[in-house]
């Protein structure tokens, strides 16, 4: 019994601290987005086009911060009776999208370009 309740505190630790992966942090970074920007991306170019991989920050004592990169494609939009609509062309931007499971509250943030590591 003792081993068994050991296991499962071991087996529980270690999925606690695993990141999500890209196909959850795609899922994650659409619902950040909306919450943060009034329009919405035209669609995700790529992910991790700068080939770091999802990073492990660690800031200040206990913060750990997982930082994912996109290409995200942004589409012009135009105003039709106070509803944006998109055109066909836009432009790529490169987004963080950071991830800190210790922020209960709010734990994703979006920023663009590069990246500045004092956040």
């Amino acid at each position: 019994m003792r081993f068994f309740f050991f296991y499962l505190l071991v087996s529980v630790s270690l999925f606690a601290e695993t990141p999500p992966n890209y196909s959850r942090a795609k899922k994650e970074l659409l619902i950040a987005w909306e919450r943060v920007f009034p329009l919405p991306y035209g669609s995700i170019l790529s992910e991790d086009p700068l080939r770091k991989g999802i990073t492990k920050e660690k800031r200040g004592d206990k913060k750990v911060v997982w930082v994912y990169n996109f290409t995200v494609f942004m589409p012009k939009y135009d105003r039709n009776q106070n509803e944006p609509k998109a055109r066909k062309e836009g432009r790529e931007i490169l987004v963080y999208f950071l991830w800190e499971p210790s922020e209960s509250e709010d734990p994703y943030r979006i920023q663009l370009g590069e990246l500045n590591q004092n956040l």
